[in-house]
């Protein structure tokens, strides 16, 4: 059976563990429920089909080799302006999300006392989270390993699996993408 650890990690070592995905393009850009924001990064995997027997369902939607979800409030920025954010009109979320599309990622950063994301993207566009309800930053970074970085209680966390005793450290995937 596999254990999986949450450990607080750095901002150097958040840095070392999203560097693979420097480079990476943005192949799909889609809303979840409400406001979340997901970015599917790399190359596109197949949906699974929906397992009806058990009344489960699999993904609805092609996964990327790493995905980035924002679940609460985000913007796009340009230079100088917010091009578009998650409380922007329905039309131009929907235009901003595909002028995403297709970007690279060129640099992954923490901002803020607490951890909002910050994508930059080439093109001249950066993603940002930013919570505005109390609580923690809600944003994800599911990585191409199978882990996650995300933030509870203030802090930067990298959910991995632990090695158990005499057996080796085995890749596994993110249940909740």
């Amino acid at each position: 059976m596999k254990r999986r650890g949450r450990r607080s990690v750095t901002k150097g070592r958040f840095v070392e563990l999203t560097r693979p995905l420097v480079g990476m393009r943005v192949s799909r850009v889609w809303r979840g429920y409400g406001s979340a924001l997901f970015l599917e990064l790399g190359v596109l995997r197949p949906m699974r089909p929906p397992r009806q027997a058990k009344g489960l369902t699999g993904p609805r939607h092609p996964k990327g080799e790493a995905t980035v979800m924002i679940e609460w409030s985000w913007r796009v920025e340009r230079a100088r302006s917010i091009e578009v954010g998650s409380w922007s009109s329905e039309r131009r979320i929907n235009a901003g999300m595909k002028r995403l599309t297709g970007s690279r990622i060129s640099d992954i950063t923490i901002d803020g006392r607490l951890p909002e994301l910050v994508l930059a993207l080439t093109g001249g566009r950066w993603v940002h989270s930013f919570m505005t309800a109390d609580g923690q930053p809600e944003w994800t970074v599911f990585l191409r390993d199978g882990t996650w970085l995300a933030v509870e209680e203030g802090h930067l966390i990298h959910d991995a699996p632990r090695a158990q005793p005499n057996r080796p450290l085995q890749r596994t995937g993110c249940a909740g993408r």
